[in-house]
């Protein structure tokens, strides 16, 4: 024996390596082996665009977007200060508006919607917290 005796950690790794992987071991054997082959294609695909971007002469992305946040800043400003075109709308009255003349004078016979909670709609079912119990 010229190699002499090989190691536990050795002899378990040729055991392993000898055996058939199971299915689910292929399965994702295979999707490690896709994430690389992409991370790869898209790292390439990056270098080969920087590339193509450097050859045309155009400033560097960070400073164009703050010069062009700084111009979107002002021209807020601007139209902020600028007044309304258009007045408010005011609300339609009941019994009024576009609908049918069904839904018209339905809408006008509703009485008004009473405000119960301080939060929130009004329920229109009755609770059991209503009649006292829980």
């Amino acid at each position: 024996l010229a190699m002499g005796v090989h190691s536990e950690a050795r002899k378990r790794q040729e055991k392993m390596s000898a055996r058939k992987t199971g299915k689910h071991a292929r399965i994702l054997t295979k999707k490690r082996l896709k994430n690389h082959s992409q991370q790869e294609r898209r790292a390439l695909q990056k270098a080969r665009l920087a590339a193509k971007e450097d050859d045309r002469g155009r400033v560097h992305p960070t400073a164009a977007q703050a010069a062009s946040s700084a111009v979107a800043d002002a021209a807020m400003g601007a139209a902020m200060q600028v007044e309304r075109l258009r007045s408010k709308s005011k609300p339609v009255r009941a019994g009024q508006g576009s609908g049918t003349p069904g839904a018209r004078t339905a809408s006008a016979k509703l009485e008004k919607a009473v405000q119960v909670s301080k939060r929130g709609g009004r329920r229109k079912k009755a609770t059991w917290r209503a009649f006292g119990k829980k």
